[in-house]
């Protein structure tokens, strides 16, 4: 039947589709999955095409002006996939869509092309030819000689600049017949990948001949996942240094070889090119892509190109990789599964790790989940049997864990002048691994010189003006920063209330902890590993690779340095501070503190010698940290588990956070309430509590009010959603944003 109809979803804050006509012009050529642009209000917008209805209540219909991009089409299987993430979280279905494209392709831009040239006559008439115009036309001469040695095909830039020619004498050239030209989108830069290997030269791949024992088990698991041909979630649960990056490459390598694709999510940019090179060492021929936002709008659109055709065999990428469309796609990989990054933080608020699992069931293929540090709702999924738990108890190195030491913190830790951040026990162990000429990694999760400045008489602290947030001083920039909206001042020169001189710096960051141990040990080499120094991705890589090589001695930095990355040579870990996060208003502060400490510790005694970790904290008696010192990760889940049965909080039970922002304070605040009452009157055995001002209560000049939303179903918090969706629009002026299994209570 002809298309008369078509379906679209926008790219708007409604979760609804929308109708228009299709024009005789595009009825033989449109489809589902196609990106159109059409008319919506007063200016055009793109949507996607979702379905084809026989008849429409709408009584005249715009028509579609035109498609975009055809070759960039939606699959049956991502459109249900990004369907599903629409109704799970709430977010209207063209946002998933469009959050989907990668940015050029979105915007609409053209892939580069890129010039070739060719010889278009036997090598014996150009190089005639070209000794002819030696005489009179010399450009034109060389641009021959040079294609009739060369026949090509060749860059037009790189030939021009071989054959010493200009853009003149080519355009004689191909328009006399000596030449052609093609135009075609740029092919990956064999420079710039170079030189990516060049700056992680010092990481080695240390593929091993055979596995441990442990690992023949885990991968024989995984194979027979994979074989099973069917859907299955296996959560693979390894100590650091276990060889999990191992029972992932060998279950791929199985997997590219009887000609399928592989998908493997990292949680964050700075694992990404450690286990890039890892892959394309360990899977030598096979085409390697990679997806995340450091890469170029053209990289990152000729990825996205070579996936949809199915050249690349395995797809490497951050959290939105997650909806990359690939075929045949066989098993999906998602790496350090606990880590918070997996969750968008702006709509559509998604997991990548639990769109994963999803997309595999969709699928009916495997998914392996892998961490030292199962989140606890994996967990808690895998007793319950609905995934399937392999674990990796031992290293698989010469040496077992780290020795772990616990060593108290004091008021000594505040001193102005930084001699109180490294204890005694610590200072020891650094100056004996500098003697010894090995590694040490510093760890504290606070960036900048001085968490905050504060006036010691009236008690004045400098804020944002825009968020309820203290300022971080950062003292290379001589500037106080804010770290949710960017923002930033210098520092006044004397107190603005009471006009004291000078305010005091307090608290600690990496940029105050690395002054402190160049202080103390002039000797050695250090560097600093934040999103301070962090300004490229060609700086982090020399950073890492410089520091794999032996080139510092101690590596200072936040949680980019706290997991995934493996260095030999690193036998001492000190975690300045512990207690960071431990008591953020946050049900989740415990796990966090655990799972970094422990990812942290797994940095030591990776190599050849034993390894050391010095945990330094306020609170050793703290079960989270006895339990990381210890690596006690089943006590710390049953443990952590009953606090959170006796509060409802996941795994016992799932929650929603609802929140309310905008410019008015008690618009919004009255929004809020309006929709706690609501949401009360349709509870029915499920908990609402607030409407209260966030532990936040302003970003961006917007005021915050949240709502939590707590039931053991999920079926009916959804139920409940979508009464409040229905009977209360959001207000003109206040937004209500709504996170389904939020991963922040901020």
């Amino acid at each position: 039947m002809p298309r008369r109809i078509v379906e679209v979803a926008v790219n708007v804050p409604l979760r609804r589709l929308f109708h228009y006509s299709v024009p005789d012009g595009l009825a033989d050529r449109i489809d589902v999955g196609h990106r159109v642009l059409i008319p919506f209000g007063r200016r055009d917008r793109t949507g996607i095409c979702v379905a084809f209805p026989e008849s429409s209540d709408i009584p005249a219909l715009k028509p579609v002006r035109e498609i975009l991009q055809p070759d960039c089409r939606f699959d049956a299987h991502l459109l249900e996939l990004t369907g599903w993430v629409s109704r799970y979280y709430h977010a209207p279905w063209g946002e998933v869509l469009e959050a989907a494209l990668p940015p050029p392709i979105r915007a609409g831009r053209e892939e580069p092309l890129v010039g070739w040239v060719s010889a278009a006559r036997e090598p014996e008439l150009l190089l005639a030819e070209g000794e002819r115009l030696a005489a009179r036309a010399r450009v034109r001469s060389r641009l021959l000689v040079f294609l009739g040695k060369n026949t090509g095909p060749h860059r037009r830039a790189d030939l021009l600049r071989h054959a010493a020619a200009d853009a003149k004498s080519l355009r004689w050239a191909c328009g006399n017949g000596w030449a052609t030209e093609e135009r075609s989108p740029a092919p990956p830069d064999p420079e710039k990948t170079r030189r990516e290997m060049a700056a992680l030269s010092g990481l080695s791949s240390r593929t091993p001949e055979s596995l441990h024992p442990d690992q023949v088990g885990a991968l024989a698991a995984v194979r027979e996942a994979v074989r099973s041909g069917s859907f299955r979630t296996i959560l693979l649960h390894g100590v650091t240094g276990s060889g999990k990056t191992e029972v992932y490459l060998r279950a791929l390598r199985d997997v590219l070889a009887e000609g399928k694709r592989g998908l493997v999510l990292v949680p964050e940019i700075s694992l990404t090119p450690q286990i890039v090179l890892r892959f394309r060492e360990g899977l030598p021929g096979q085409s390697v892509a990679v997806l995340h936002s450091r890469l170029t709008p053209s990289e990152r659109a000729r990825e996205w190109r070579e996936i949809q055709s199915g050249k690349a065999k395995l797809v490497i990428g951050a959290r939105s990789a997650v909806f990359a469309p690939i075929p045949g796609l066989s098993l999906i990989v998602v790496d350090e599964e606990h880590d918070a990054s997996y969750k968008q933080e702006s709509s559509p608020r998604y997991h990548g790790r639990d769109v994963a699992v999803m997309r595999a069931r969709m699928l009916g293929i495997a998914a392996i989940l892998g961490s030292a540090t199962p989140s606890l709702e994996s967990s808690h999924n895998a007793r319950t049997g609905k995934y399937h738990l392999v674990e990796l108890p031992r290293r698989v190195t010469s040496h077992d864990l780290p020795v772990v030491t616990i060593e108290p913190l004091g008021p000594e830790y505040y001193r102005l002048d930084g001699t109180g951040l490294i204890t005694d026990r610590l200072d020891g162990l650094l100056r004996g691994r500098l003697e010894k000429k090995e590694q040490s990694l510093l760890f504290l999760n606070r960036r900048g010189f001085a968490t905050f400045l504060h006036c010691t008489r009236c008690g004045f602290v400098l804020k944002c003006g825009e968020c309820d947030i203290t300022l971080t001083f950062h003292r290379s920039q001589n500037a106080a920063r804010c770290h949710y909206c960017g923002g930033g001042r210098s520092p006044p020169q004397a107190c603005p209330d009471c006009g004291l001189p000078a305010l005091r710096r307090a608290g600690v960051g990496t940029e105050k902890i690395t002054a402190e141990i160049v202080r103390r040990y002039p000797e050695a080499r250090v560097a600093r590993l934040d999103r301070d120094t962090v300004t490229s991705q060609r700086s982090m890589l020399e950073t890492i690779g410089r520091f794999a090589r032996g080139e510092y001695d101690v590596l200072v930095g936040t949680q980019m340095v706290a997991k995934g990355h493996d260095f030999p040579s690193v036998t001492l870990v000190g975690i300045i501070n512990a207690d960071t996060g431990l008591h953020f208003p946050d049900f989740r502060s415990a796990e966090r503190t655990f799972q970094l400490i422990t990812q942290v510790a797994g940095r030591a005694g990776r190599g050849d010698r034993p390894g050391r970790v010095v945990i330094q904290t306020f609170f050793p008696e703290h079960f989270a940290i006895l339990r990381a010192a210890k690596g006690e990760y089943a006590e710390f889940a049953r443990e952590e588990i009953e606090n959170r049965k006796a509060l409802g909080y996941p795994p016992a039970g799932r929650i929603v956070k609802i929140l309310h922002q905008g410019a008015d304070r008690e618009r919004v605040a009255a929004a809020a309430e309006k929709a706690a009452d609501l949401l009360r009157k349709h509870a029915a055995g499920s908990k609402v509590l607030g409407a209260v001002p966030a532990p936040i209560v302003r970003i961006q000049g917007k005021h915050r009010f949240q709502i939590l939303l707590k039931s053991p179903s999920a079926a009916r918090l959804h139920a409940i959603l979508e009464t409040l969706e229905a009977s209360l629009p959001e207000r003109t002026g206040v937004e209500r944003l709504i996170d389904v299994d939020p991963q922040s209570m901020l």
